[in-house]
């Protein structure tokens, strides 16, 4: 089986649901959303980040962009209070304060070309993702950038979902709160060469000695799985299902399985 072509016309558009959106203001804010965080901050004007316990378990991701030294903007993938509540018991002494700003709309471009920083820094938060010899774009935009982008062929939420599992995507949910970033493949948005954050060092020796003991792969079924669902193999667990999404007569999904499993898969798929 291979995967669906779905022909993305150089960029089509997905338009997802609205997120609210938040600052991190004062002197320290920079400084302090580093050390909170798996991006360098300080460099990276605009991405994704990861925010970790101090065992290295996921606690959310941001979408961020810092406006100066004292503003970031950013929104939670979880849209819950959890990332809030946790960094606010760290302030201690710095200058940061966290404010409520509104709402914004998610959009998912799909592009087989790269998009310029230029044209993505004329909308509010931005992130990108490339794999697959495909680029995916996070957009989250006012109402009034929208009409910039109704130009790019539209796609459904079925064809945005069999992109992203053949982009291995990851959609971070609440359900996988108690993985590590490495697992779910969010290397990507991780600093290897900056100070210390918290999890890092857990981080860094599941990444220096090759400890990590699972990984995203996709898979395809005749029979309907459901997300978070045990891979029971040889009647041993051996994984679970991230997402899943049905084409044709067949279900394709994203599973986290254990590494010394992954010689059950061929070329695109394990078969379940």
């Amino acid at each position: 089986m291979k995967f669906i072509n779905i022909n993305i016309d150089n960029s089509s558009i997905f338009f997802d649901r609205t997120y609210t959106f938040f600052s991190m203001v004062g002197d320290d804010a920079i400084s302090f959303l580093d050390r909170m965080t798996t991006n360098n901050i300080a460099s990276i004007k605009s991405s994704k980040t990861v925010i970790t316990n101090n065992k290295a378990s996921i606690i959310d991701l941001l979408t961020y962009r810092v406006l100066d030294e004292k503003k970031i903007i950013f929104v939670s993938e979880t849209e819950s209070n959890r990332s809030i509540d946790y960094m606010k018991k760290y302030f201690l002494i710095d200058d940061v304060e966290i404010n409520h700003l509104g709402e914004l709309k998610k959009l998912v471009i799909f592009s087989g070309e790269e998009i310029s920083n230029k044209s993505l820094e004329k909308f509010s938060l931005y992130n990108s993702y490339e794999n697959k010899d495909l680029f995916r774009y996070e957009l989250f935009v006012e109402d009034r950038e929208i009409e910039k982008l109704n130009d790019l062929k539209k796609i459904s939420s079925v064809e945005k979902n069999l992109l992203d599992i053949r982009m291995k995507y990851v959609n971070f949910n609440e359900s996988m709160l108690k993985a590590n970033p490495l697992e779910l493949g969010f290397g990507n948005i991780i600093s290897f060469n900056k100070g210390c954050y918290v999890g890092q060092e857990v981080i860094a020796r599941l990444q220096n000695y090759k400890k990590v003991s699972r990984e995203v792969l996709p898979f395809n079924s005749k029979s309907e799985l459901k997300p978070n669902s045990k891979i029971i193999f040889k009647s041993k667990n051996i994984g679970n299902v991230l997402s899943v999404q049905k084409n044709s007569d067949e279900f394709l999904g994203l599973c986290l399985v254990k590494k010394r499993f992954s010689n059950l898969f061929d070329d695109e798929f394990i078969k379940l």
